[in-house]
C-alpha cells in the first residue's frame, strides 16, 4: 500500500509541482513588494521566478489569486509580530521585555519589511472580498488578543478595572494599526521609530490606567510635521 510518508512517519518532500507553486508565491511577494498590485504584470512574476508564463497558469488563474496568498502570508506575519506576551505582565507590561513597547516596535518593523505588500493589501481589500475578509479576520483576532491582555491586567488588579476590555482593545489596536498605515508606511520621509513607539506605548499605558510610566520625550517639530503630513 502506497503512502506519501516515509517509513519513519515523516512527511514526504514536496513534489516538483508544489515546489514550483511555492516558488511562484515567493517570487510574487518580491514583485508585489517593489511594485503596486495594479502595476504588476504576470510576466514580472514569472521572470522573477524563472519560469514560463504558461507555468503560472498551471497553478494560478490570475494575479489576483496569487496576491491573495501573498496577502494572507504577510497578514499572518504582521499579526504574529504584534502578538502581546501575557508573561510580560509579570514584569513591566509596557516597557519591559515582551511588553507593549517591544511588541509595537516588532510590529512596526514587520510592517516596514512588508511595506509594499501592506500598501497593496489596503488598496486591493476595497475591491477583492477575499482579501478584505483576510484583513478583517486579522484585525478581529488582533483586537481579541489585546482584549485578553487587558482582562489579564484587570484580573491582577494592575490596570483600571472599570474600562470595557473589548472597546478599549478595539481603540488601541486600531490606533496602532492606523499609525502604521497612515504615517509609517504612507510617508515618503522616515520617522523616528523610537519616538513613535514610545508615544504609542504611552497612549496604551494611559488608556488602560497604567500610571507607573514615564512621559515620553517630546516630539520635535520635524517629527510632528511628518506625522501630520505638513
Amino acid at each position: 500500500m502506497s503512502d506519501s510518508r516515509t517509513a519513519a512517519g515523516a512527511v514526504a518532500p514536496p513534489t516538483r509541482g508544489q515546489r514550483t507553486r511555492a516558488g511562484l508565491v515567493t517570487a510574487a511577494k518580491v514583485v508585489f513588494e517593489g511594485t503596486p498590485f495594479a502595476d504588476t504584470r504576470i510576466t514580472d512574476i514569472t521572470a522573477q521566478a524563472g519560469v514560463a508564463t504558461g507555468t503560472f497558469y498551471t497553478h494560478f488563474s490570475a494575479k489576483e489569486e496569487i496576491f491573495r496568498e501573498v496577502a494572507v502570508e504577510v497578514l499572518a506575519a504582521m499579526a504574529s509580530s504584534g502578538r502581546l506576551e501575557l508573561d510580560a505582565i509579570d514584569h513591566d507590561p509596557i516597557a519591559g521585555e515582551g511588553g507593549v513597547a517591544a511588541t509595537i516596535r516588532r510590529y512596526y518593523l514587520t510592517c516596514l519589511d512588508n511595506a509594499g505588500v501592506a500598501r497593496s493589501i489596503e488598496q486591493v481589500a476595497a475591491l477583492d472580498p477575499d482579501v478584505a475578509r483576510a484583513r478583517r479576520e486579522t484585525v478581529v483576532e488582533g483586537v481579541k488578543q489585546v482584549q485578553r491582555w487587558i482582562r489579564e491586567l484587570q484580573r491582577r488588579g494592575i490596570c483600571d478595572t472599570e474600562i470595557d476590555a473589548w472597546t478599549t482593545a478595539m481603540v488601541l489596536h486600531t490606533m496602532t494599526v492606523r499609525v502604521a498605515y497612515d504615517h509609517l508606511l504612507a510617508s515618503g520621509e522616515g520617522h523616528d521609530l523610537d519616538r513613535l513607539v514610545e508615544a504609542v506605548a504611552h497612549v496604551w499605558a494611559r488608556t488602560v490606567g497604567l500610571e507607573e510610566v514615564a512621559d515620553p520625550r517630546p516630539l520635535d517639530a520635524a517629527t510632528l510635521d511628518g506625522m501630520t503630513g505638513r
